[in-house]
C-alpha cells in the first residue's frame, strides 16, 4: 500500500503548486489541483473525443485515447484514485461537466495499451462500466 501512495503523493505535490498540462498527440489540456485529497481537474478546453463501445476499433488512423472511468456527482476522492492506480499506467483526472464530474485516465497514444488497461479497470468494483474514448489527432 505504501508503494502505491508514494508516487501518487509525489505527483500531487507537483500538481498542487503549479498548473499542469495533460499532453497527448497534438492537443494540450490545462489542469489544476485544489488540494492533496483531490485529483487534478482538466480544463474545459480539453477534448475527450467519442466513445468506443464494446469491441469497436479506433475510427481514425492517428488517435489519442482516454479511459472514462465513470461519471459522478462529485470529484473522485483519493481513496477511489488509490483503488484505480494499480490497474492503469496513466494519470487520473476529473473533468467538470454541468451535471457532475467525469473521471478520465490518460491520455494514451497506444490503442492496445488503453484496451488492456480498460479491461483491467473493469475488474475493479465501481468501475465495471469504464470505456475508451477516442480523440482524432
Amino acid at each position: 500500500m505504501k508503494l502505491i501512495k508514494l508516487p501518487l503523493v509525489f505527483s500531487m505535490f507537483v500538481w498542487l503548486f503549479a498548473s499542469v498540462n495533460a499532453q497527448g498527440g497534438n492537443f494540450l489540456c490545462s489542469a489544476t489541483q485544489e488540494s492533496f485529497d483531490k485529483p487534478a481537474l482538466l480544463g474545459e478546453e480539453c477534448p475527450i473525443g467519442v466513445s468506443l463501445w464494446g469491441k469497436t476499433k479506433p475510427q481514425y488512423d492517428k488517435s489519442t485515447f482516454w479511459i472514462q472511468c465513470g461519471f459522478f456527482p462529485e470529484e473522485l476522492t483519493i481513496d477511489q484514485v488509490n483503488v484505480i492506480y494499480p490497474n492503469v499506467s496513466a494519470s487520473i483526472w476529473n473533468k467538470a461537466e454541468s451535471k457532475g464530474r467525469r473521471c478520465l485516465i490518460g491520455p494514451y497514444d497506444d490503442f492496445e495499451q488503453v484496451n488492456l488497461e480498460v479491461t483491467q479497470l473493469r475488474t475493479v468494483t465501481g468501475f465495471e462500466k469504464s470505456f475508451i474514448r477516442e480523440v482524432e489527432k
